[in-house]
């Protein structure tokens, strides 16, 4: 059942750079968007709007939001887009339990997170995640009487033939991850054989998707050995270019497998067989964009949209 009165949804933004979270707030614009609901997004809340955060709060942004929910007697839905977990009485973040040294995220950083969290529960309407990533087992365990919400995947438009061009100066695969030892490893495994491109640093929307373009695959590596989860967000990026992913020593089963190869980096030759995925990168495209249109299909007729979710919470909060 859609919302009747079309409440407005409205992301707030405050604590991230835009250019980090473009991808999921183009994920949350077209899902909303598409069953129904108003959206907007900016660096302020909004009283006549259901607000929407995403997660990463300092102590002073977590403040900034409990200031804001008690002066107007509101909460937020919280984006969750990190991989926590409670198991066997135990916290894990990112697969490892808490406090394990990596050079992705900091130990202390990953405290800081949690705990700048629980300091935001009691105005946290619920958990929110885009499609079937982070799983967040038994978070429930840890912040009582929050539920876990999943918004199902947007459709998206295939790209026509001409989308094929190879614009600037192209390359055989594209990555534009945050850079961990790992992930150079793997890189410099690749360039013994293969044209890459890989600025090494965070970069806009706007450059991350003309260097998907110019490239004939992206490339999801993951942060480690062992870890465990695809990149949604980067796959679902890089068919909005036209261009499908390879994923390099992963395994995951989530939903978004369906649309993305995952190579095994254990034979010898995985950098060849990696090139013949390169040289037959327009119908991996088509077949990847195909799968993933059957998938967000199936994916909402399985969980359904949060109608009751919204609903409820436009009624609570006098919308």
């Amino acid at each position: 059942m859609k919302a009747s009165r079309s409440p407005l949804v409205h992301l707030w933004i405050y604590n991230h750079p835009f250019h980090r979270i473009n991808d999921q707030v183009e994920f949350l614009k077209l899902a909303v968007s598409q069953n129904g609901y108003r959206f907007s997004v900016g660096r302020q809340p909004k009283a006549d709007a259901l607000n929407v955060v995403i997660e990463n709060f300092s102590e002073t942004t977590s403040e900034i939001l409990c200031e804001f929910c008690r002066s107007t007697g509101k909460r937020v839905a919280v984006i969750m887009t990190e991989h926590l977990d409670f198991i066997a009485n135990q916290i894990y973040i990112h697969g490892d339990p808490l406090w394990r040294d990596n050079d992705y995220m900091h130990p202390a950083t990953q405290f800081a997170r949690i705990k700048n969290l629980m300091d935001c529960a009691s105005y946290i309407r619920s958990f929110i995640i885009l499609g079937d990533l982070p799983e967040l087992k038994n978070l429930d365990l840890i912040f009582t009487g929050i539920g876990v919400r999943s918004i199902p995947f947007p459709p998206l438009e295939q790209k026509p033939r001409r989308a094929y061009r190879l614009d600037g100066d192209p390359s055989d695969v594209a990555f534009t991850g945050f850079m961990t030892t790992y992930r150079c490893e793997i890189l410099n495994s690749i360039e013994k054989k293969l044209v890459v491109s890989c600025p090494g640093k965070f970069v806009s929307r706007k450059v991350r998707d003309a260097l998907n373009q110019t490239s004939k695959i992206v490339l999801n590596i993951p942060q480690r050995p062992g870890w465990r989860w695809l990149s949604l967000m980067r796959i679902i990026a890089a068919l909005r270019c036209g261009r499908a992913t390879v994923s390099l020593g992963t395994t995951d089963d989530s939903k978004i497998a369906a649309c993305c190869v995952q190579l095994d980096i254990e034979c010898d030759n995985w950098v060849d067989v990696l090139n013949e995925q390169v040289e037959q990168w327009k119908s991996l495209y088509y077949r990847s964009i195909e799968s993933y249109a059957a998938m967000a299909n199936s994916y909402i007729k399985e969980v359904g949209f949060p109608h009751d979710l919204f609903e409820y919470w436009t009624i609570v909060e006098c919308l």
